[in-house]
């Protein structure tokens, strides 16, 4: 008994990953509630959508850093604000057996963009997407037997390598000025999955020992391609669409074999300088990397007062494949520096405090002229 118990605290605190977003890259989208496909005054049209770059074809510079952390059951494992010890022991059990996850990622991104020539734009950069998750369930277990049960914690580690090179090309004509980019990048995938169980009997030390020898190394590269149009009605109104990953990259590692489905997602914005209103939603579900079953599909509108020195955001977003919870962003720039949160209206309890299901953070910097 000794050792299940071990396992129990040591499996519910793993984590692992396993999902590749549309994602969220750069201060504004992030503080508008990662809208940004239609943003064209925005140092991230090489992330967002390539057109972007020749609908506001300045310099620019932007460095980004997010960390995320989503979860589903996790927070009331370590909620013990209950009296009566039968029933916490009842509780968790019951929490357990409902499959307790918790995914933990880091977005970091570094673009600059050229200004026109007259030959067009080009941008370059390079995007970092890594992750950790993992989940517990428990098995074959009552409040009566501990004997029987089962612990199992499945596991996925991952990290994405992008360095992007963008052109795009801007045509004005009597109905509106339509932009359209291009977007070749070099891919590396190191990616890892797996899953241990723990029951009765079992050597506790040996399984972590063995789960901790997870090699993310051995990975696979590729080339991906973005496409991406935009379409400006006036200066201050502009339509967008992009498609992501078109040729469907597969990455053969040492420990199998990914592919990241095609994104597809839309965007409308009104800029009026001084103050921004957009909305960007997906076109298409996308897939997790390593389970395919479970899929996110995001809608975000957002605004912005941009000032002389100081800018300030909001936006909200929710998963249409998920919408149990209702995502909220603010953000603060100041001069060329910005800071972020978002947090979800879903909520678990942690000895008496309820704490957010989804939350972010990011810090970054940019300019153009």
């Amino acid at each position: 008994m000794k050792k299940f118990k071990i396992a129990l605290a040591l499996a519910t605190a793993l984590t692992s990953v396993q999902a590749l977003e549309f994602g969220t890259m750069g201060s504004q989208a992030f503080g508008m509630g990662g809208v940004g496909v239609a943003i064209k005054h925005s140092p991230w049209g090489l992330y967002y959508n390539p057109a972007l770059m020749a609908a506001d074809d300045g310099f620019k510079v932007g460095l980004y850093v997010g960390f995320q952390s989503k979860s589903d059951n996790f927070f009331d494992l370590f909620d013990i604000n209950k009296n009566d010890p039968s029933a916490l022991l009842q509780s968790k059990l019951e929490e357990l057996t409902k499959n307790s996850s918790i995914k933990l990622t880091n977005q970091d991104g570094a673009v600059i963009q050229l200004p026109d020539f007259g030959i067009g734009v080009l941008a370059t950069g390079a995007f970092i997407n890594a992750g950790a998750s993992g989940s517990a369930r428990l098995e074959n277990v009552t409040a009566n037997n501990l004997k029987d049960a089962k612990l199992t914690t499945d596991y996925s580690v991952y990290t994405l390598l992008e360095i992007p090179v963008g052109y795009a090309l801007e045509f004005e004509t009597v109905a509106g000025d339509f932009s359209i980019g291009v977007t070749g990048k070099y891919m590396n995938l190191s990616a890892t999955n797996g899953s241990f169980a723990i029951q009765n009997g079992t050597n506790v030390s040996d399984a972590f020992k063995n789960m901790m020898k997870f090699d993310i190394g051995g990975g696979d590269s590729n080339f991906g391609l973005d496409l991406g149009l935009s379409y400006e009605i006036a200066d201050c109104f502009t339509m967008g669409v992009v498609g992501k990953y078109l040729n469907s990259p597969t990455f053969n590692t040492k420990n199998g074999s990914y592919t990241i489905a095609p994104q597809a997602r839309a965007g409308v914005a009104l800029d009026l300088d001084w103050f921004m209103l957009g909305m960007d939603v997906d076109a298409t579900a996308n897939k997790d990397l390593s389970n395919e079953n479970f899929k996110t599909q995001m809608i975000g509108l957002g605004t912005a007062f941009d000032f002389e020195w100081i800018a300030l955001r909001g936006g909200i977003a929710t998963d249409l494949q998920h919408t149990d919870d209702m995502i909220f962003s603010l953000g603060l720039g100041i001069t060329f520096l910005d800071i972020g949160v978002q947090f979800g209206k879903k909520t678990s309890p942690l000895n008496g405090i309820q704490m957010p299901d989804y939350f972010a953070l990011q810090v970054g910097a940019g300019f153009s002229f």
